[in-house]
């Protein structure tokens, strides 16, 4: 399977064809313009649990191939002269929204019954730290980008629910492997602090996120929120001046608004007991289930599940319209994409006018009706894509199939 792609057409392509002369009627195409939409599958009820005594992963796969295939581009549409194009990978960049609240001392030690006790070899703050420093540093993830935001960071009984206040990276994103010294210094500082602010701490994030995407422009930017509590902050609540009473479902409508407004995926690890709350808010960010870590190894669990996730976040569901060659635009009534199966099976998807046309069938649309830059799949579509070993297929040239 082919990550998220960008599309690069041959400048020999005619005026006429996709592209027409500049003097034609047309659009104007800047790559990497507009706001992204939706992209992603709705969840069930259930997680992704990841329990390394087992050493079993149960729940939906992301996307991953296991080699090179022979069907060939598809030649459905040469009747009408147009081209078809596979693409290359876009840039992934994860944001960790990191939770440093007080219940990340829980001792992990055999025995411990997962309370903070002294002396503890091992916390759940030293075993998230410990998987995401391996994470930074495995060769298979050079290239990929990683910034670190954090949230419980304030004392109990002072959390915010300012989303500026978690706006500005402790680490702000960068490729690794370079990136990975800068990454684990920070880490290294942490120790459990206060409460649990979730809400606040992922539209703060998101705005971060927008930001840096907007700056870097042929980016795929998701969320990874790594949290081993509830959210909420009782005792800041309940100090007299209920200014901080973040809930489940302040979370949840972040997350959702993130999604809906910027395109920009929230991915969930959650660490420790009683977290299927967390399903929601992976539902709400688009990104079906949350990864679960209830017991054994968990920093190997935890390192299993961010290798999971970079995997599912290169599901291509978000493509880059091709720059069309100097004084020529691109022909927005001439583009479609189809899907080749591994079996070799085509799948053609139609053009819906925009993410609330959706529904539940396949389609695609773009990122802005008056200025495209990008095409954005429908979720059912970026489900499907997101199967083993099949190709995602661009082509200009032939009218648009409209459903």
């Amino acid at each position: 399977m082919k990550a998220t792609m960008r599309f690069a057409a041959p400048a020999a392509l005619a005026c006429g064809l996709a592209w027409a002369c500049a003097d034609e009627v047309g659009v104007d195409v800047a790559p990497g313009g507009g706001t992204a939409g939706v992209a992603g599958s709705a969840g069930g009820p259930s997680g992704i649990i990841i329990d390394d005594d087992i050493g079993g992963i149960s729940g939906a796969a992301g996307a991953g191939g296991s080699g090179p295939r022979e069907c060939g581009a598809p030649d459905e549409e040469t009747g009408c002269g147009a081209e078809t194009f596979e693409g290359e990978s876009i840039p992934l960049d994860i944001f960790i929204v990191f939770d440093q609240s007080g219940s990340m001392c829980a001792c992990l030690d055999p025995g411990a019954g997962q309370l903070c006790v002294e002396p503890c070899n091992t916390t759940r703050l030293d075993a998230v730290r410990d998987a995401i420093q391996q994470f930074s540093l495995d060769p298979a993830n050079a290239g990929v980008g990683v910034g670190l935001g954090l949230f419980g960071n304030q004392e109990i009984g002072e959390t915010s629910c300012d989303a500026a206040t978690y706006g500005t990276p402790l680490v702000s994103v960068g490729e690794l492997p370079e990136r990975a010294a800068a990454l684990n210094t920070a880490l290294a500082g942490l120790e459990p602090t206060g409460e649990t602010p979730t809400g606040p701490a992922l539209r703060g994030a998101c705005d971060y996120a927008r930001d840096f995407r907007a700056a870097s422009e042929d980016h795929q930017v998701v969320l990874l929120l790594l949290t081993d509590g509830r959210p909420e902050a009782p005792t800041t609540c309940q100090g007299g001046q209920n200014t901080c009473c973040p809930s489940l479902e302040d979370a949840v409508e972040a997350a959702g608004t993130c999604l809906n407004a910027t395109g920009i995926r929230t991915f969930v690890v959650g660490v420790g007991p009683l977290l299927d709350n967390l399903q929601q808010i992976a539902a709400a960010g688009g990104t079906n289930e949350a990864f679960l870590v209830e017991g054994g190894d968990v920093g190997t669990a935890v390192r299993t599940a961010l290798n999971r996730i970079r995997g599912a976040a290169a599901i291509p569901c978000e493509l880059q319209l091709p720059a069309p060659p100097p004084g020529e635009t691109l022909d927005l009534n001439r583009v479609n994409l189809s899907y080749e199966a591994e079996d070799c099976s085509l799948s053609l998807f139609s053009s819906v006018p925009s993410s609330g046309d959706c529904g539940d069938d396949d389609g695609w649309y773009y990122d802005s009706p008056d200025a495209p830059g990008r095409v954005l799949l429908c979720p059912r579509s970026c489900e499907r894509v997101s199967g083993p070993n099949g190709n995602l297929y661009y082509s200009v040239g032939c009218e648009t199939r409209i459903r």
